[in-house]
């Protein structure tokens, strides 16, 4: 087929990417909230002003025409704020902070319209799909719904809503006993059941067809299956991709996540443990709130006795073929701290992280914590990219903490993270979805399967979360301050050359993707 006639057909039976949804105003946005309007620092308080703008432009609703014959577009009845970029539908754990963000800036409607968003997806497919598509419905994200519910209780207090969606936080939780649980040996001889990213595909993922094609090409016929749900399972735990997942700490083919028992999600899902007896406690349900409460005092013997190592002092990956733990560092060994879920609860263990983190020297970088410590990865969950869920849960783990030192640990890696975010919306006048922290002149982050994406959801409302936290002790630095720099001029050329060459062949590749993908099943949709 030549390419005129693709285009052609293209145009005729397709229309352009995003016009399911149409943006929004949400009704209860307020230009200057009283939690930003309370922010000391002149700079900043103008800067968690803008970032509330912003919310203006991320807010989506889904058209009342978008039906599942028609769209590969998943219905909602609620407005949502997504992420940015390239990320036009929702995605489920970004949602966690973007809530986060909201309630900051005081808008509990729209937190809750996409907490109940959510609860229609779980009602309608059993579990929260990784994103906002039917080809997300084989895998999920992490599990951060119930600690999103959490956040809105905790603000609202709001029982008769509470009452309504605990079965459904109930029903995504036995979704992940039941799908994503596999039974292990610890350290001590005990078998524990403990989770695992695993959904249930032996196929390419349709949104990127051509990629996973590509690489399973390299690998013999008999290993393509696994390969492909070793990707998808990667794509599931929200670090798509790292050298977490890798065998060889280098290529996606020795990819081996369903190998592996990541620390992260069982971090959560002892926090959801936690929060679901807390909140069945709330509406009275004592007997459900003790389920759940001796849940998780058992389950922090799991995470004690697979996932804790003496010798280095810290959480980590579990391994069940190797029955070992990866010990190269990630923040997902911090995780732990952040939900609470250690076993006994005391300040050696956060402090023992605290100096393995120490060690790893995963403190000493100018913009942050990177995602891992591995140069020279091509993968965008590595170094030296920061991202802000992980900076965010790390600062949280630390400053929830009784020890001062740790506390103070915790605002000064907040300091670096708003300073390198204010630097370079600054520069841009944009939020990014991540950040090189490496360099002493602050950018957007790079790698993976395509360019840096701005906006952003989950970075707004992680620094409007910090920018209230810490509202008296924040302060903007002279480097952050400045107005520009030459070399982050020439940087941010780059990205947008960049951004710009390859936006066309990205569109023309995806659309080829579903093509190939739903061609056999559905029959075409003239627009």
């Amino acid at each position: 087929m030549k390419r005129e006639d693709l285009k052609a057909f293209l145009e005729e039976y397709f229309t352009e990417p995003g016009t399911e949804l149409e943006a929004c105003t949400p009704g209860d946005w307020r230009s200057e909230p009283p939690n930003l309007m309370r922010i000391v620092d002149p700079a900043l308080k103008n800067w968690a002003l803008q970032l509330n703008a912003i919310w203006m432009n991320l807010c989506r609703k889904v058209k009342d025409v978008v039906n599942g014959d028609r769209h590969s577009l998943i219905y909602l009845p609620n407005e949502f704020i997504v992420p940015g970029g390239r990320f036009r539908e929702f995605y489920y754990w970004d949602a966690y902070w973007i809530v986060k963000g909201l309630i900051v800036s005081g808008m509990l409607d729209t937190a809750k319209g996409m907490i109940r968003n959510f609860q229609s997806l779980v009602d309608r497919f059993g579990f929260v799909p990784n994103g906002g598509r039917v080809y997300y419905l084989q895998r999920s994200q992490p599990p951060l719904l119930t600690p999103t519910v959490y956040e809105y209780f905790e603000q609202t207090k709001d029982v008769d809503f509470l009452k309504s969606i605990l079965p459904t936080l109930m029903k995504e939780f036995e979704f992940w006993s039941n799908k994503r649980s596999v039974n292990v040996t610890g350290q001590d001889g005990q078998v524990y059941k403990v989770y695992q990213y695993r959904p249930d595909t032996n196929v390419p993922r349709p949104e990127s067809f051509r990629e996973d094609v590509t690489n399973a090409m390299k690998l013999p016929s008999s290993a393509r299956a696994k390969f492909y749900q070793d990707i998808a399972a990667a794509a599931e735990s929200g670090w798509d991709f790292s050298t977490r997942w890798l065998s060889d700490k280098k290529s996606l083919v020795k990819i081996e996540t369903t190998n592996i028992a990541p620390i992260d999600l069982n971090a959560f899902m002892c926090w959801n443990m936690d929060i679901l007896g807390y909140l069945f406690r709330s509406v009275g349900n004592i007997a459900k709130s003790k389920k759940f409460r001796y849940l998780r005092e058992d389950f922090r013997y799991a995470m004690q006795y697979v996932f804790y190592n003496e010798s280095e002092g810290a959480w980590f990956d579990y391994s069940i073929p190797k029955r070992s733990h990866n010990i190269e560092f990630y923040p997902s060994s911090a995780i732990p701290l952040f939900t609470g879920c250690y076993q006994p609860l005391n300040l050696a263990k956060s402090h023992a992280i605290v100096r393995f983190m120490n060690i790893s020297r995963a403190f000493e970088f100018p913009g942050g914590v990177p995602s891992s410590l591995i140069v020279g990865s091509e993968q965008q969950w590595d170094f030296p990219n920061g991202w802000s869920p992980l900076n965010h849960m790390i600062i949280e783990g630390l400053r929830k903490s009784d020890s001062a030192q740790m506390q103070e640990e915790a605002f000064r890696l907040a300091q670096k993270w708003v300073q390198g975010n204010y630097a370079v919306f600054k520069k841009t006048g944009h939020m990014w979805e991540k950040y090189d922290v490496n360099g002493t002149v602050p950018q957007p982050g790079a790698g993976g399967e395509y360019v840096v994406q701005d906006g952003y959801g989950w970075t707004n409302g992680v620094v409007l979360s910090l920018l209230t936290t810490y509202y008296n002790r924040l302060r903007v630095s002279p480097l952050a301050n400045e107005a520009s720099t030459p070399s982050l001029r020439r940087a941010f050329e780059s990205y947008e050359l960049s951004t710009s060459s390859v936006a066309s062949l990205s569109l023309l590749a995806a659309t080829l993707n579903l093509i190939l993908v739903f061609l056999p099943h559905f029959d075409f949709c003239v627009v």
